[in-house]
């Protein structure tokens, strides 16, 4: 192989560990936001069981029907 081969080989393995980067870092910040949403939204019906018992009578029956 020439040098000039082998400086294109590393070249691309350079650019493909970058874009595997960033992907890793996508994926992780996609799963942050979506772990984040779907822990406020289990925030807010908790808040919401514990200010009001409007809604008592339909969770139960919810959770706890056969």
């Amino acid at each position: 192989m020439t040098k000039n081969k082998v400086g294109k080989q590393v070249k691309k393995s350079k650019k493909l560990l970058r874009s595997f980067h960033q992907t890793h870092l996508d994926f992780m910040a996609a799963l942050l936001i979506v772990s984040l949403l779907i822990n406020l939204f289990v925030l807010i019906g908790w808040v919401t069981l514990q200010t009001t018992d409007m809604y008592d009578a339909q969770v139960k029956s919810f959770l706890f029907t056969r």
